[in-house]
Parts: structure tokens; sequence; C-alpha cells
């Protein structure tokens, strides 16, 4: 059986498609590992890119993508909606095939050392290969962001795992980790008005906290100034537990209360199969579809 990991580094740019281009270019030519999607966003100011392959080819490519970050991202300069301490802010390992988790905490760590030894960043693991039980929750690391970093300096509780106790000049620092399947999500609403996203993201929150129901998923409500509207984005973390379309229903009917409308919803990066089918499941009702009746999935020449 092959043995795939994905890999999905987020970048701090999303306002210059070039530099985007020739990040996610680095990375293709680097070996094996394959760019299979990426996008970017100017009011988040962030780009996803989504590699999957074979461990040790996943880490060139990553490690090439990271260079190429560094030479052309300046991270003092950076302005955008999204949290992120670094120009590589955040590099999520995920088991995919013939592969485990434990093998995707080996894998971060020769990431994370790479990216200490080879660029000279400060590197903190978060989630399964967090050091620190208080660095599993990536919102942590990041609380206050890159200019907290600024002001506090590595120090203390806000030491590094690895690498240099200051901040690269222009990459600042970086978070490494393995983790689950995660479905970055977000659903536009017909509104300028910010502080109606953020209430139904922290609603989403009390929800999980509660345990009355959105488990696994984090919100927070983001203003996208280029087009006068607001988003409630999303990271859905435990997509067996709640899915895609129960997500998007909340949203639209927290919205309809208030005498919104949704817009659109986006997806950042990719998703497996299974939850496109538990998405159309749940939309129309329709509990005893599985994958195995999508007839591409019997087609030979699928490309799996």
């Amino acid at each position: 059986m092959p043995r795939i990991v994905q890999c999905v580094p987020n970048f701090s740019e999303g306002r210059r498609p070039e530099v985007v281009a020739a990040i996610a270019h680095a990375m293709g030519s680097a070996g094996s590992a394959k760019v299979v999607n990426y996008s970017l966003d100017c009011d988040h100011n962030r780009c996803v890119i989504t590699l999957v392959g074979e461990p040790a080819s996943v880490a060139d490519a990553l490690l090439a993508g990271a260079k190429k970050a560094v030479e052309l991202i300046d991270i003092t300069r950076h302005t955008g909606g999204h949290p992120r301490i670094g120009a590589i802010d955040v590099v999520p390992v995920v088991p995919v095939m013939g592969v485990d988790m434990s093998d995707c905490v080996a894998l971060s760590c020769t990431i994370g050392e790479r990216l200490a030894c080879e660029l000279g960043l400060p590197v903190y693991f978060y989630e399964e290969s967090a050091n620190l039980s208080c660095r599993a929750n990536l919102a942590e690391i990041r609380r206050g962001g890159y200019e907290a970093l600024m002001a506090t300096g590595l120090a203390g509780e806000r030491a590094p795992d690895l690498g240099p106790s200051r901040l690269h000049p222009t990459a600042g620092a970086t978070v490494v980790g393995a983790r689950g399947p995660l479905i970055a999500y977000n659903v536009n609403l017909q509104t300028g008005d910010i502080s109606v996203a953020r209430s139904i993201a922290k609603r989403i929150r009390q929800l999980r906290d509660s345990g009355q129901g959105m488990a696994g998923v984090k919100a927070i409500g983001v203003e996208l100034a280029s087009r006068g509207i607001v988003q409630v984005s999303t990271n859905i973390t435990q997509p067996h537990a709640t899915g895609v379309f129960e997500v998007y229903k909340f949203i639209e009917d927290e919205a309809a209360s208030l005498g919104i409308a949704v817009l659109e919803s986006e997806l950042i990066g990719v998703l497996r199969e299974e939850a496109i089918v538990d998405a159309f499941c749940a939309a129309i009702k329709l509990p005893t579809l599985h994958e195995s009746r999508v007839l591409d999935n019997w087609l030979p020449t699928r490309d799996k």
C-alpha cells in the first residue's frame, strides 16, 4: 500500500497572485509530491496550498515552498483579517493512506527541524505534535498574532520548541504539527456588519464548548472589506461529528433570524468524498446513500 500524507501549509500572502504561484511552483517542482490545490484571499491576505505524496517527498516540497516564501514575503508589512505569526504561518500534516498519526508526528518533527536549521525559523509544535499541552491549540500559540510576539519576545511561555529565540527578521515564526482531517469552510453573508458574523461565530463556539452541538467547529467572524461583506470562517475539526451541511444550515438559520441572507459559501483546500456525500445526504434527507452508489467510483478509469 502506498504511504501518503497530506500537508496543508498556510502562507501569509493573498494579495499577490504571482507570489502564491511562485511558492506553489517551487513545491510542485521539488519532487514527486503533488500540489493538488491552492487558493488565496485578499481580505484574509492568506493562501492555502495542499500537497499530497509520500512523506519524504512532501517534506522536500514543503521546504522548497518555505524557502521561496522567505524570499518573497515580509511579515513585518503584512496586514489581513486572519490570525498569523509568520510568513509560513502553519504547516499541518495529515495521514491519508498507509500511515498513522505517529508517522505524521515524526514527519512534522522532521519538517520543523528543517525549517529551524535550514531557514532559521523559530518553530512551535501544535496538535498531536505539541510538546506542551497548552500548545495543542493553535489559537493559543497565535494569541495576539505576530505583533504580540514582537512585543513580548520569544522567552518564557512564548519560547519556541526549536530554532532561534528571536523572530526571523522577515518571516516571523511558524507552527508545525500533525492533526486529523479538517475541513476549512466559510460562509459569506449579505451584510457588511462585522458584529453579525462575530455573534454567529461566538454562538458556534458557545455550543461547542458547552457540548450542546457544533462539536469540533472553530469559528471566527471576518470582514471582507474588498467586497463589502462579512464572513463566518470555520474549521471543522471533527467532520464525522459535525458535517459541512450542519455548519452551513446553522449559520444560515442564525443569519435569517437577524434578517440577513447567505450570499455563498466556500471550501478552502480539499475534502474527502465521504464529506461531500454526507453533506448531500443531510441536505436532501437521504440517509441511505453511500460512496459505493456513486457511479464514478466503479469506473476503471477513475484516478485514485
